[in-house]
């Protein structure tokens, strides 16, 4: 399997957009994680990106990825973080986290309630669950699905927000907090100094609170509370 979001690679991280990406990405997580860094799993991890800062926080992270090139790569960075290359789905964990992130995966996964109820379980009482949604509603999406449609059947599987809430409330799982993104209007690919002005735009007009039309949201969720009714 090739690997395409090597941290080097200046068409996908490396670049104006990717940074942008990273910083909300980063701080969102920080921001959220309500200090539960006692160990973390990050699921689709890749080479690091979001492991290797976090070891300023924690010094327990696993990194599941399904790429063993990924793996190879993170394992020449960094060869105190902890790896399994494998699926995340067919993986079975002796241990709990207090905190578990997928970043810009979730769609890679086609069942999703298999999906979250797997995160209850690996997910310590008070612990948190933070992953990027990718929103079919939002302007974004439908450029997305456009340009896909020469290479064949669109392969992501995307929900609406109101499904998505349903299979989590379902999973014993609540959203504690949200921030929409990526409301840049270049290419992911894009090293334009402009971002940084439509990041400022982004600030300005409060888009990150536009959930219904975002077309990237950042959610951190917890388990139910068991006196929920």
């Amino acid at each position: 399997m090739s690997y395409n979001w090597d941290y080097l690679d200046k068409k996908s991280y490396n670049n104006e957009i990717g940074h942008y990406k990273f910083r909300r990405e980063f701080n969102f997580i920080i921001s959220n994680a309500k200090n539960n860094f006692d160990k973390i799993l990050d699921i689709a991890g890749g080479s690091g990106r979001f492991a290797i800062p976090l070891k300023d926080f924690s010094k327990k992270i696993t990194v599941i990825d399904i790429n063993q090139t990924a793996i190879h790569i993170l394992n020449e960075r960094d060869a105190d973080i902890n790896t399994i290359c494998d699926d995340f789905i067919k993986t079975e964990f002796q241990e709990t986290f207090s905190l578990i992130l997928c970043i810009e995966a979730l769609g890679y996964f086609t069942n999703l309630e298999e999906f979250f109820n797997k995160i209850h379980s690996l997910l310590t009482p008070d612990g948190r669950f933070i992953f990027t949604y990718n929103n079919p509603s939002s302007w974004r999406f439908l450029l997305r699905k456009l340009k896909h449609w020469k290479k064949g059947p669109y392969p992501y599987n995307e929900i609406k927000l109101k499904e998505l809430n349903k299979i989590l409330d379902k999973c014993n799982l609540n959203i504690e907090n949200m921030s929409g993104m990526n409301w840049v209007p270049l290419p992911l690919s894009s090293n334009s100094k402009l971002v940084s002005f439509f990041e400022i735009i982004e600030k300005i007009f409060r888009l990150e609170k536009w959930y219904s039309q975002s077309p990237w949201i950042l959610m951190s969720v917890k388990k139910t509370p068991h006196n929920k009714v």
